[in-house]
């Protein structure tokens, strides 16, 4: 063989190797971009999924902390009431809603509720109506717990424009 047959032998064997390789690689470019594409669907779904369960829990909650409104001020709250309410949130938590507490929620939230109504009963269960000071300041825990829900199901997000 020829010194010029060796290079075009040499040429047109690594060039067909770069075709075999170019192909090799746009499949697997297109495996890994399906399976990318799967994973984002299925998290897509998993996510819905998730808002939607959370919806249909969330609202008994939500209507829950309607016992002390800001507007107009409720004037029949009593510490039993209290009582009775920090009961029922614990019965929600652990029958119904806690699992799809994000953990934000669960942290800032609902905690914060809970703990709020503990430090404030703990010297005080009886028939009285609250103080404006406890009502005011457990009030305000539970605004701040329907503003966490309100996140985890996203539905104070602007709408398009």
């Amino acid at each position: 063989m020829t010194p010029t047959e060796i290079i075009t032998t040499i040429i047109a064997a690594s060039g067909g190797s770069a075709i075999i390789v170019a192909g090799l690689a746009a499949w697997l470019g297109k495996v890994w971009a399906d399976r990318i594409a799967q994973s984002q669907k299925l998290h897509h779904d998993i996510d819905l999924d998730l808002r939607k369960r959370r919806i249909e829990v969330y609202s008994e909650l939500w209507k829950s902390t309607a016992l002390l409104p800001k507007w107009p001020m409720a004037t029949d709250v009593t510490y039993e009431k209290l009582l009775e309410f920090s009961i029922s949130l614990r019965s929600w938590y652990f029958e119904k809603g806690g699992i799809y507490l994000s953990r934000s929620t669960h942290t800032n939230g609902y905690t914060r509720v809970q703990d709020t109504l503990a430090e404030i009963l703990k010297n005080n269960k009886s028939r009285q109506i609250i103080s404006a000071e406890h009502y005011e300041l457990v009030r305000c825990q539970c605004s701040d717990l329907r503003t966490a829900l309100a996140g985890d199901i996203e539905s104070r997000r602007e709408g398009p424009i």
